[in-house]
């Protein structure tokens, strides 16, 4: 004998074999159903009606109080397509972002990026500003909330509902505070209790979140299509880092530093002193830091035809005098690409992640790099751990860092909580509970 229950909403469940035990179903908050709906059609999971009572167990009076408050906001349309599954056919919903722009700030040790987006992730405008480092946050805060203005200066159109910072540090992601002074391998530190998150909601007067630029590349490459959601990025800079994508997730560790590949230990050579002050960091060969270095070193020392015409020394001029077949560069280029995967391949073991991605740099798309790091991972990482993985690499420019951002404060924009506080009044410019939390998340 079979029978049919009924869900708390009032609607109908498949049919249940006898004896079956089933579980209530609470009652949820109305704002926290839209959010839901919001992120199943945005994903394209479900995009009908039935599509959406299916994945939520709603019933279809419900959807259809959910979908108008979201198309209330402006957060959704109808795509004008019909899909069936065998019956009528049904109206197909689609994620709308223009209504909302994300502003998004990143740190680096030379220079800054700022760029304006929608909520939908269309990348809108982005500069990069040369501007050094400097002891002083407020300065360095006080020239990148201009940049912002600028561009925002240029757009007729849209509301900004949000800003996302990248730091050049682990983030305290309950805080958005650094849990380690902002410092460079010029050894540039910022004051560990600066409030980074609260100047610029001050400044900007829309609600701000920040991460690690190395997280925000991670979750920019979960954004791409086809993405794994078990994945690592490696994000080559003046330093090496990373971040960790697990079960579609970003994975920040306890204490908020999982991810710092770059203080891996890869070998024990004596003369390899990372600015951490260990030895044999991987950061003391794959950093740009340390890549400049040892080219300064051969140039020094007459070792590099290459670079006695190319004096600046800098990471480019050694990925292409290895192209030339220049011997010195070729030894740095090998022994970077040794030590990362070295690295990489105790990562791999450990995670077992998906998809690798290294980007950053002019080295990680050089092919004498991606070739030597793949072999030495592949020879050192257990079998079984690499027999499906992907290598992949990413963009020089870092861009990842952008289309991460946006995906953070998009997602925590439409968070229930956040979006119980905004979605009544319209905006999150216009919600004052979101400029005086004490929390991001």
């Amino acid at each position: 004998m079979r029978k049919s229950t009924r869900r708390y909403d009032g609607s109908a469940s498949a049919d249940l074999k006898e004896g079956t035990i089933v579980a209530p179903v609470p009652a949820q908050d109305p704002w926290a159903q839209v959010s839901e709906i919001l992120r199943l059609i945005r994903t394209g999971h479900a995009q009908t009606r039935p599509e959406l009572a299916d994945a939520t167990r709603l019933g279809r009076n419900v959807i259809t109080l959910r979908i108008q408050a979201a198309e209330e906001l402006a957060l959704i349309r109808p795509s004008g397509d019909l899909r069936s599954r065998g019956g009528r056919a049904a109206e197909v919903w689609e994620f709308r972002g223009e209504e909302g722009r994300i502003l998004i700030g990143t740190l680096g040790v030379d220079r800054f990026r700022v760029a304006l987006a929608d909520l939908s992730g269309t990348l809108l405008e982005s500069r990069v500003v040369e501007f050094p480092l400097t002891a002083d946050p407020l300065r360095t805060c006080t020239r990148i909330a201009e940049e912002m203005e600028a561009v925002l200066a240029t757009q007729e159109e849209g509301d900004l509902w949000g800003v996302g910072l990248g730091m050049l540090a682990p983030v305290n992601a309950v805080t958005g505070r650094s849990t380690d002074p902002v410092t460079s391998t010029q050894m540039v530190r910022w004051p560990k209790d600066f409030d980074i998150r609260h100047w610029f909601t001050q400044r900007m007067q829309v609600p701000v979140w920040v991460e690690s630029v190395s997280n925000l590349m991670a979750l920019g490459g979960a954004e791409a299509p086809g993405a794994p959601a078990d994945l690592i990025f490696v994000r080559m800079d003046k330093g090496v880092g990373s971040g960790i994508i697990s079960g579609g997730k970003l994975h920040r560790g306890a204490d908020w530093v999982a991810g710092e590949i770059t203080h891996i230990a890869v070998s024990d050579d004596p003369r390899r002193i990372c600015m951490c002050g260990r030895i044999g960091c991987l950061d003391a060969f794959a950093g740009e830091w340390a890549i400049e270095a040892d080219a300064k070193h051969a140039l020094a020392e007459g070792r590099s035809p290459y670079l006695t015409n190319h004096p600046t020394a800098t990471v480019d001029d050694v990925v292409a005098g290895a192209g030339s077949g220049d011997v010195a560069c070729t030894e740095i280029v090998l022994r970077a690409a040794e030590a990362m995967g070295r690295a990489l391949a105790a990562v791999v073991t450990w995670f077992n992640p998906r998809r690798v991605v290294v980007g950053g740099s002019a080295l990680a798309v050089d092919p004498l790099f991606r070739s030597t790091l793949s072999r030495t991972l592949h020879a050192r990482a257990l079998g079984a751990s690499v027999e499906h993985l992907e290598l992949e690499v990413g963009a020089r420019d870092r861009v990842e860092e952008v289309y991460g951002a946006v995906a953070m404060v998009r997602d925590a924009l439409l968070s229930p909580d956040i979006l119980a506080e905004w979605a009544p009044v319209g905006s999150p410019r216009k919600a004052p509970a979101l400029l005086t939390r004490e929390t991001q998340s």
